[in-house]
């Protein structure tokens, strides 16, 4: 797999890495000497991802992490719900809501209430 961003044409590049021994003149030493260079490549990272292309189809292209972020490409929605469905979630979250829970509250309250009323009458029908 090439590592080429789609977007921005970002790719791997050469480079070195510098190996160091000693102590710096600054800390108190006789300074940093340089004991080898090595070739070495830097990659960037790129992800196989599905993008939103303008003409509205959905393809799967090697896309660098920094274009993700910074937003240069459109991700297409993961799916789409079903309005029954999305009604149905809409139900539960609204059923949490503060003013829902307060009328359930009151619903159970007056049916609490109503029992006991019941059961008064019922036990001064007995006794009377």
């Amino acid at each position: 797999m090439s590592r080429l961003c789609d977007s921005c044409g970002k790719k791997t590049t050469a480079g070195r890495t510098y190996s160091h021994r000693g102590l710096a003149i600054r800390v108190g030493g006789v300074g940093i000497k340089i004991t080898g260079i090595t070739k070495r490549t830097f990659k960037p990272n790129v992800q196989r991802i599905r993008v939103l292309q303008n003409n509205g189809t959905v393809e799967r292209q090697k896309i660098c992490t920094k274009c993700v972020r910074a937003g240069k490409v459109k991700k297409p929605m993961r799916r789409v719900i079903p309005e029954g469905l999305q009604a149905r979630m809409q139900a539960k979250i609204d059923a949490k809501s503060p003013a829902a829970r307060r009328a359930k509250a009151k619903a159970a309250g007056d049916r609490r209430r109503a029992r006991r009323a019941e059961q008064a009458a019922r036990l001064a029908a007995k006794k009377g």
